[in-house]
């Protein structure tokens, strides 16, 4: 069997399957990347018993059908090298693989194909259709609040939530929660909901930065899928309950504050400077059209720095965590964000842009 791409189309979708390859398996086969041809196209292959990723390409020149496993790395270092050149040619035949080009030739051993894990495909109530790179966009704007804590696995992944023409993402680890919603089509008015593994949607915007358009989206009681029209990628979602996210969003904050984006952002930043691993608190001091933000840390020093913002109420003092403020601003892409708040005992609700919220607790301090 005979392939022929140019090094770029090459590289390119044996590297993004690559990605998904465990670096240590029990099963050698798992550390390769599948190649397989059929009905004139080839499918790049790869899976760490959680994800499955596929990658799909014309098969240029193609001659017979068939199939290998290569190992990742090793192909992936030399396919890189040549990603530049006009054609590499790709032979296959009894469970070896010759890569030419550029007056070189590497002759690779390989794995029977057929001994690689499938995911059959998932049966799902229906499916919607979504940009991948607002798919994409909505897994930054939350995924820094999702739980590393392993105990609690149903807060380590993201949750997704289609309901009429919506599909929501939340993310939460107990301290701090992050969603954000944005428009699907979903003709058929289908409803799911499930928690995704933060794994499956960080490399799903690697993907979509190769498999550029409209995305399916579907999910079944175990898994989702997440089809384009150059590859899909499959995942088992994590079980559990996920808490009624609606429930942690204050409703009855009544002091609210606008405040440029930037400022706010540099302002805690330095706040954050005089703190450390052990005490990392930064106090924020509402005043009438103005906000001080005051650190103090043993040994280390204090600061003090002062932000004119769009208040007009009482004075109240908060303690939060800079991290979890930074970690709000740093995805917004307003210029101006607005803090609803209650008391000093009370979570903050940051909106930091259309549809999209952040609730942080305070810390005590007494």
């Amino acid at each position: 069997m005979k392939l022929h791409f140019s090094g770029k189309d090459l590289f390119g979708g044996f590297n993004l399957v690559a990605g998904i390859v465990p670096t240590s398996a029990l099963k050698g086969v798992l550390k390769g990347v599948k190649v397989e041809v059929k009905n004139e196209r080839v499918e790049f292959v790869a899976t760490d018993l959680e994800v499955l990723v596929k990658y799909v390409l014309p098969a240029g020149k193609c001659e017979g059908e068939g199939g290998i496993v290569l190992p990742a790395v090793r192909v992936n270092n030399v396919l890189r090298e040549w990603a530049g050149n006009d054609e590499i040619s790709v032979s296959i035949e009894e469970g070896n693989c010759t890569l030419k080009s550029g007056g070189g030739h590497f002759k690779i051993a390989g794995e029977d194909f057929r001994q690689f894990p499938e995911i059959g495909r998932i049966k799902t109530k229906g499916l919607v259709e979504v940009d991948g790179g607002i798919i994409a966009d909505m897994v930054g704007r939350v995924v820094h609040s999702v739980s590393t804590v392993k105990v609690r696995s149903m807060l380590c992944g993201i949750f997704v939530r289609v309901m009429d023409d919506y599909i929501i993402m939340v993310a939460a680890d107990g301290n701090r929660m992050s969603s954000v919603k944005r428009k699907v089509n979903n003709p058929e008015g289908i409803s799911f909901d499930g928690i995704v593994a933060v794994k499956c949607l960080t490399f799903l915007q690697r993907f979509v930065s190769e498999c550029k358009g409209i995305l399916t989206l579907g999910m079944g009681e175990q898994q989702v899928c997440f089809a384009g029209e150059k590859g899909e990628i499959i995942s088992q979602l994590i079980e559990g309950q996920y808490p009624k996210y609606e429930e942690l969003i204050p409703k009855g904050n009544d002091k609210r504050v606008e405040v440029d984006r930037n400022q706010l952002l540099s302002g805690v930043r330095m706040a954050s400077f005089m703190t450390n691993e052990e005490y990392r608190i930064v106090k924020f001091i509402f005043r009438q059209g103005k906000l001080l933000l005051s650190s103090r840390t043993a040994d280390v020093g204090e600061a003090e720095l002062e932000i004119a913002v769009g208040y007009d109420g009482p004075d109240l003092e908060i303690s939060f965590d800079p991290e979890y403020v930074i970690d709000a601003l740093k995805v917004s892409d307003n210029d101006t964000v607005v803090i609803e708040l209650s008391d000093c005992d009370s979570a903050a609700l940051i909106r930091t842009g259309y549809e999209q919220l952040d609730v942080i607790m305070p810390i005590e301090t007494k």
